[in-house]
């Protein structure tokens, strides 16, 4: 299976099986669930999913479905899916990026929304955030970038076939410090793709520069104060 459907089929089975094994055969070990509900943000690490896989009995009554894979946007490093699920009669949505580390493509963050709702307004939200890093990029402008990405977040890249991550904080200072080099960025978009339903979603934009063609993708959250990024992952690829 190809371009990351190798870890989102283990994730799949680990949530039909209940098997904190296969989970951890999915997932890089850093990565967090995050879960959007009524407004609240709730995140799950990778060990209190284990413990709630490893406690969890077969509920009675006929069987849950597994998630069902809806899309993939995938290159060669790095992809982005949408699953489909029902957890105690309620519809949700999951949100996944994924890294091809060393070892085998590994995912690296989810987001995840019961009863999510079908709106434009949430696509245009997330298309606003990737005009808005395009700008901050223009100008490394440090505080823009920080708009554009939730507190939480981690900026994300794989080098060498090794996972590579900072905070929000650091990519801001790094931010800084190109400005004292570079008035700022300079590339061409090349293709983006948005895909959003309630308050998640996901996105892909890739663009060149004279050092070649980059792509990044991320998960976003609407929050209080607006649409924000929930993980970044860049890479120098081709979409």
């Amino acid at each position: 299976l190809p371009r990351g459907r190798v870890a989102l089929r283990a994730l799949v089975d680990a949530i039909a099986e209940r098997d904190a094994v296969k989970l951890g055969r999915a997932f890089q070990p850093s990565a967090i669930a995050y879960e959007v509900d009524g407004g609240t943000v709730t995140a799950t690490y990778q060990a209190q999913w284990k413990a709630r896989l490893a406690q969890a009995l077969a509920p009675p009554g006929p069987s849950t479905p597994p998630p069902t894979i809806e899309r993939i946007d995938a290159g060669e490093t790095t992809a982005l899916a949408r699953l489909r699920s029902v957890r105690d009669g309620r519809p949700l949505v999951d949100y996944v990026l994924l890294a091809r580390l060393a070892g085998g493509w590994r995912i690296v963050g989810t987001l995840r929304q019961p009863d999510p709702t079908e709106d434009p307004a949430s696509a245009a939200g997330v298309a606003g955030v990737v005009d808005d890093k395009f700008e901050a990029d223009r100008r490394w402008d440090e505080a823009g970038l920080g708009e554009t990405l939730d507190p939480r977040a981690l900026v994300m890249s794989v080098e060498d076939g090794e996972f590579v991550a900072a905070s929000v904080a650091e990519w801001r200072a790094r931010y800084v410090d190109r400005r004292k080099t570079s008035p700022g960025a300079r590339f061409e978009v090349t293709s983006r793709l948005v895909d959003a339903q309630g308050d998640v979603g996901m996105a892909r934009w890739s663009f060149r520069t004279e050092s070649g063609e980059w792509t990044d993708r991320a998960l976003m959250l609407r929050t209080a104060s607006g649409w924000r990024m929930a993980a970044l992952l860049f890479v120098r690829e081709a979409p």
